[in-house]
């Protein structure tokens, strides 16, 4: 591919979603109290935000299969599309069970735009340059959704709720115009000239692939723990403000986005397993300083460091599937690594919220710390294990599961 070719669909796709994701961003801290507002108990505000994780999940396989044989441009623009209008109803909606069916089909249009622009990025990205073109992809994403909520909460505290639902509809109406007019047109983008993708059955039994999704799994799992109980441990142990406890998140999450091209670079330079697995391990023991900071100072600088070692390991993990797609299906691939994580997100909030009732906050920390070394061992043992490569004959039939 030409090289202004693929700088000009680079930054379309980065500066599209990262456009997108600020838009989506920005509602994160008004949907609760909307929610609450129309009448929704702590049952119906769990489903809100679950209903959209649980519809992205179930719908990303089918798109991600379907953009390796007919295009991405097209998925792409129509998610944008639809996520716009989709906006019209948080301004209209009159009950809760109405906002549950708006994320329901935002899940379903989120499924089409941030796993096939992935897709995208990773198929025209070079040999051997899968980390740093994945790395400063995941930026756009990172930052969109680190700025996202700030932006959200100045202009509800000065214009009010709707506007931030309808400044995130003008921002994806502006992610979609910039698709529609930059990218290629479908006929000449560069999965339509690829191989038929490999089922997603086979895809499953590569070792290489297990790792991979196991990984992404457990690191969404750990990710997903902290940023829901972190906030907790800010006020009952250490009493800090709102503003304190938001800045202590948000260092984490911008530190990791900020690190995402850097990383990306290492990646290619570097064993990328071994990133892959040393950046999952170091993170997971991280996360035990937590429960021991005595002050906002401490806390700030665990997740300043805790930041940095989240970091590591992503870049690394996206040029893997990325490698793995290039030869099965990118779509596939990245559709089922957004799937890990999306089920470690959901899943881990709701695991350790089990493990804070039975043994208290700390325990939920350290709990995870455990997971985390357990599962990089069992992730290391899959990456290992595909390196023996099996004499079954056939595409795809390599690296596979006895």
């Amino acid at each position: 591919m030409d090289a202004a070719l693929r700088l000009r669909i680079f930054s379309v796709l980065a500066f599209a979603i990262f456009v997108s994701m600020l838009g989506l961003g920005i509602i994160v801290p008004v949907l609760p109290l909307y929610a609450k507002n129309l009448g929704a108990n702590g049952v119906w505000l769990g489903a809100i935000f679950a209903g959209f994780a649980i519809s992205r999940s179930v719908f990303m396989p089918f798109v991600g299969r379907l953009s390796d044989k007919t295009g991405r441009k097209s998925f792409i623009s129509t998610g944008l599309f639809l996520y716009g209008l989709s906006c019209l109803g948080f301004i209209f909606a009159d009950d809760y069970i109405t906002l549950f069916c708006v994320r329901i089909l935002q899940g379903f249009c989120s499924a089409m735009i941030v796993p096939i622009a992935q897709a995208y990025v990773g198929e025209i990205s070079p040999p051997d340059r899968e980390g740093s073109y994945m790395g400063q992809f995941n930026v756009a994403i990172f930052c969109g959704m680190g700025f996202g909520p700030f932006l959200g909460g100045f202009i509800h505290d000065y214009a009010g709720m709707n506007a931030d639902f309808i400044i995130m509809g003008l921002l994806c109406g502006v992610s979609f115009l910039l698709v529609v007019a930059f990218l290629p047109s479908v006929k000449n983008e560069p999965a339509l000239h690829k191989a038929e993708p490999l089922a997603y059955g086979a895809l499953l039994r590569l070792r290489q692939v297990q790792g991979i999704l196991w990984f992404r799994f457990i690191n969404a799992f750990l990710r997903g723990s902290v940023m829901s109980f972190l906030p907790i441990l800010g006020s009952a142990m250490l009493g800090l403000s709102g503003i304190q406890i938001g800045f202590a998140v948000s260092t984490g999450v911008l530190v990791t986005s900020f690190l995402q091209y850097p990383c990306g670079r290492l990646a290619d330079r570097l064993n990328r397993k071994t990133l892959l697995l040393t950046g999952n391990l170091l993170y997971a023991c991280a996360l035990a300083l937590f429960p021991l900071a005595p002050n906002f100072w401490w806390l700030l600088a665990i997740s300043f460091f805790s930041g940095v070692l989240a970091a590591v390991p992503l870049p690394a993990a996206t040029a893997l599937i990325v490698e793995e797609g290039k030869k099965y299906g990118m779509g596939s691939l990245i559709a089922l690594f957004n799937v890990a994580m999306s089920l470690g997100l959901g899943g881990g909030p709701l695991v350790c919220g089990l493990v804070y009732d039975a043994f208290g906050l700390s325990y939920v920390f350290y709990f995870t710390t455990i997971l985390g070394i357990i599962g990089t061992v069992y992730i290391g043992r899959l990456l290992h294990a595909s390196r023996q490569k099996s004499p079954a004959a056939g595409r795809g039939m390599a690296e596979l599961e006895p």
